[in-house]
């Protein structure tokens, strides 16, 4: 008899022996029984709750071509196969059209063949069922005690965070607390995105570089060096992608938010806090407002990024990318050429401006034109002075308000829920009254003088990658047109160049102003394409 050898369990850790101890079993029965194998099955952290055909390792045997393969399902239990009773039901049936047979080696008696087995095996079933169910129950009554106690109930941490064990109530729980690691990573990227106006793209790339974790894999990383048992710590090498950053750091839970499910859970209309904050409310909403508006102009752009990306664009809008290669010349010798071109060619198709241009030509173009705007102009160094704002709080304190008084037009007048809303509706009002009293004082930014001039700067920093980083925060753009021996170049530079420089290096960029400077670019230049086109209908 062809056997296909099925594990299965709920959840794999390097400590469990579980799915061992269910192959020594499968494998003695196999020998025993002098049956072929047809193939071995491991489904492991997977809930009995999976349907068959939806399990990883599994599911694939019971559909074209490998349901032909194998004649008997062997599992040591039968929950292993499924702990929903409808799931169970379904699968019998399935069993009986296709010919299959089922071998459970903890009950020799186990027959699908028969009334009555049948019977005894949805018996089984059910009460396997509703083992799980009075699981989940518990494991969900748990979870809320866990929520109202704002202990961490286990599963992923969120990046920047870690559990921790906690005293409390005559017990050691979690706790979720600021990751020492992890945690100044979303203060680097929230500095590298809001303030200094970097690529998710550079960011990721620059992470991979220094060997930072995934949340994930730092998570088993953690666990393993700390010793945890009964968890994962094996870890995988996941990579950062630009995907994965923006997941991480679109989580509102950076602000010390429970989240289940992906919203925030509310406790009389305030969000609950189960840790303490990474980011401010205000520091995570210029966080969102940046990465909503990020990484459009940077889609389909060569992966070999030089300083000048993200300046250099061509007359037809799109940005151009860096490319390189290595060409033969007449003496046998080998030439390096480094260039840049319009993207389009990247997507199969060519721009009326597409040509091929030498770095070199458009870095000294730039040097030229930069240095003549602003070179002698003295550096003005801004230092941010905070103030006090309850603004954010103000407006937490309102929306819980209005999500109490919603509640309330529900509720029976006078019941215990309606009297607890109208006690939480009070204390709220009086905090209120409480914040909008406190005086409020701007926070600013302060000027001062360095002595040195941008052409000193430009001196004093060779290195293309700080001098663009320097440029493209100042909003300062190329515009590519011509050919390389009859260059027809345009130079965005903003009005208040100056200002927008001192705000660059200061790291005082406004989140939406390289997306507005290349809005202005582009309108520009769209001029320009249409001036263009009728210069090009009247020559015909």
């Amino acid at each position: 008899m062809r056997v296909l050898a099925v594990k299965r369990i709920s959840r794999d850790t390097e400590q469990s022996s579980a799915l061992e101890r269910q192959d020594v079993q499968l494998a003695e029965a196999i020998r025993k029984g002098r049956h072929a194998v047809a193939g071995w099955v491991e489904d492991a952290t997977v809930s009995g709750a999976v349907n068959l055909d939806k399990r990883p390792s599994l599911g694939k045997w019971l559909r074209e071509p490998l349901i032909h393969e194998w004649d008997a399902m062997m599992v040591t239990s039968q929950d292993r196969i499924t702990r929903d009773d409808l799931h169970w039901a379904a699968f019998v049936g399935w069993v009986l059209e296709n010919n299959k047979t089922v071998v459970i080696l903890d009950d020799p008696a186990f027959d699908l063949s028969t009334p009555n087995g049948r019977m005894i095996a949805n018996i089984k079933a059910t009460q396997a069922a509703n083992y799980r169910k009075s699981v989940q129950e518990k494991k969900l009554n748990q979870l809320e005690w866990y929520r109202e106690e704002q202990l961490w109930a286990g599963g992923t941490w969120p990046f920047g965070y870690r559990a921790v064990r906690v005293e409390h109530k005559g017990g050691m729980r979690w706790r979720l607390d600021v990751d020492p690691v992890t945690g100044p990573l979303v203060r680097e990227a929230y500095d590298r995105l809001v303030n200094k106006s970097q690529s998710m793209g550079g960011i990721a790339k620059d992470w991979n570089a220094r060997g930072i974790l995934t949340t994930l894999d730092y998570q088993r990383h953690t666990n393993a060096t700390e010793g945890r048992e009964g968890t994962m710590s094996k870890v995988k090498g996941t990579k950062w992608a630009t995907s994965s950053l923006k997941a991480v750091l679109s989580k509102p839970a950076l602000m010390g938010y429970a989240i289940h499910r992906g919203e925030v859970l509310k406790k009389n209309g305030l969000p609950v806090q189960w840790a303490e904050p990474i980011l401010t409310r205000e520091e995570f909403d210029k966080l969102q407002d940046v990465l909503d508006r990020r990484g459009s102009a940077y889609r389909n752009v060569d992966r070999e990024t030089t300083p000048l990306v993200g300046i250099l664009y061509c007359a037809c809008g799109e940005m151009m990318y860096a490319n390189s290669a290595d060409r033969k010349l007449a003496n046998g010798s080998t030439r390096h050429y480094s260039y840049y071109l319009c993207k389009t060619i990247r997507v199969g198709t060519k721009c009326q401006y597409q040509k091929s241009w030498e770095r070199e030509v458009l870095q000294l173009h730039l040097e030229d034109a930069f240095l003549s705007a602003a070179g002698d102009l003295e550096i003005t160094i801004k230092t941010y002075v905070p103030g006090s704002d309850r603004s954010s709080d103000i407006k937490e304190l309102r929306e819980a308000l209005d999500n109490l008084a919603g509640n309330l037009v529900h509720m029976k007048p006078g019941s215990a829920g309606a009297n607890a809303v109208i006690k939480g509706i009070e204390e709220h009002e009086a905090a209120l009254a409480e914040l909008e009293a406190l005086p409020m004082v701007p926070s600013r930014w302060e000027e001062s003088g360095t002595g040195e001039t941008f052409r000193q700067f430009w001196e004093r920093n060779p290195a293309w990658e700080t001098r663009c980083e320097l440029l493209r925060k100042a909003g300062v753009r190329l515009y590519v047109a011509g050919n390389p021996k009859a260059p027809d170049l345009d130079l965005f530079i903003p009005e208040d160049l100056q200002q927008r420089i001192i705000d660059a290096l200061s790291d005082a960029v406004e989140p939406g102003f390289i997306d507005a400077a290349d809005l202005w670019a582009a309108e520009a230049m769209a001029q320009r394409r249409d001036s263009d086109a009728a210069l090009r209908d009247e020559a015909r």
